[in-house]
């Protein structure tokens, strides 16, 4: 700058700043967003808590279905057994002349047919238990088994209840309902997130800041060398002359340089939302859409339990029917079985009308576990939906 000659000089700099900023008011937007962040966690709980009792459900399902196979298992077996006892019967009473060789036929034939039974009532419970063991994601089925308890039908009490007091119940604990709930409740939060946009903004700042510089130079020795003419003059036309010195300059040592530099700055801002592209509008109008539809959300869960309630209940009430009518339907066949088995053996009928009385105890016998198991689980579901746990 003195001399107007170009120079090439290597400067080394360092710069170093910490800002910060703590919001102070944004329209409580900060304490929205994470009030609604725990109600969106609140509701994923729920629906976590909705696929665990899917599960229990499906598994309550399989099981009974495993404990029906098993007796059905134990029914062939008994047919089989008495099948082959009266074909032994027969084929003594054909040596003795008491009956036709059609009837050893007859009982031949009944016999293996009831093997054919046994066989497929014991591939039954085969898939029955691997149903189940595919549902618990078990890798090996070969020696899985499931208890086999004496179920009972459990408490019918339940049944007694109307459908309203049984869906008042399930509205306390259902997790598709408190999900549906914290969801509309997420959704107002979202609102009151959107209108806090339209709020001022107040900010506290805070900065620290300094710099070094390798052409930061300061002053270590300075020696007189003479005296110079400076330019100016006495007032009788004397020359001025001024000292002149030769310093000994070195760089300023980083941390000094960091000392003297040092600025320091604290303050308050506050911004004003005037106008932003209407996103703070067309937000809250989102916001409110949302919490419209989490109300719809909630209608539909509540209708959608309600009508599970109402089935629940009718398909209890028809099993419970189902399973008393089929009780008198055993209780009738096996007296007409014992009166034809006393008139088989007198040789007053023939094979055809016993084997006739066989089979309709069988069909009723059947009929009765498929109506027991049915009804038992019937009475579970909506024992669930009354708040009480599945046990058995």
């Amino acid at each position: 700058p003195f001399t107007n000659q170009f120079t090439t000089s290597q400067v080394e700099s360092d710069n170093i700043s910490l800002n910060s900023s703590l919001i102070l008011f944004n329209g409580f937007q900060l304490k929205n967003t994470l009030q609604q962040s725990r109600l969106e966690f609140m509701a994923g709980q729920q629906d976590l808590q909705k696929i665990k009792n899917d599960i229990s459900l499906n598994v309550v399902s399989a099981y009974l279905q495993v404990l029906y196979a098993k007796e059905q298992l134990k029914v062939s077996e008994d047919r089989a057994d008495l099948a082959r006892q009266q074909r032994e019967r027969v084929r003594r009473m054909v040596d003795t002349g008491m009956m036709v060789q059609g009837n050893l036929l007859d009982a031949t034939a009944q016999s293996a047919s009831e093997d054919v039974a046994l066989v497929t009532a014991q591939n039954q419970v085969d898939m029955s238990k691997l149903a189940i063991a595919q549902l618990l994601q078990l890798t090996t089925v070969g020696d899985f088994d499931v208890s086999d308890p004496q179920v009972g039908i459990p408490e019918q009490s339940v049944v007694e209840r109307t459908v309203e007091e049984v869906y008042l119940l399930s509205l306390r604990f259902l997790p598709e309902v408190r999900a549906a709930e914290t969801r509309l409740q997420s959704a107002e939060k979202g609102v009151s997130i959107a209108q806090g946009a339209f709020a001022p903004r107040l900010t506290a700042f805070g900065q620290l800041s300094t710099f070094y510089a390798s052409s930061n130079k300061r002053i270590t020795d300075a020696r007189l060398i003479g005296f110079a003419p400076n330019g100016s003059f006495t007032s009788a036309f004397d020359t001025v002359f001024a000292p002149v010195f030769d310093y000994s300059l070195e760089t300023n040592p980083y941390k000094r340089q960091l000392d003297q530099n040092l600025n320091r700055a604290v303050g308050v801002s506050m911004s004003i939302p005037l106008f932003n592209g209407l996103n703070a509008r067309s937000g809250l109008r989102r916001a409110r859409l949302n919490f419209e539809n989490a109300k719809i959300n909630q209608d539909q869960t509540r209708n959608q339990v309600f009508q599970s309630v109402q089935q629940a209940h009718t398909d209890a009430k028809a099993a419970g029917k189902r399973y008393q009518a089929t009780k008198g339907s055993v209780e009738a066949f096996e007296a007409a079985y014992q009166y034809a088995q006393k008139r088989f053996d007198a040789g007053l009928i023939q094979s055809l009308e016993y084997l006739t009385a066989v089979n309709n105890l069988t069909r009723a016998r059947i009929d009765l576990l498929q109506a027991k198991y049915d009804y038992i689980f019937r009475l579970k579901v909506l024992d669930f939906y009354a708040g009480n746990p599945l046990t058995f």
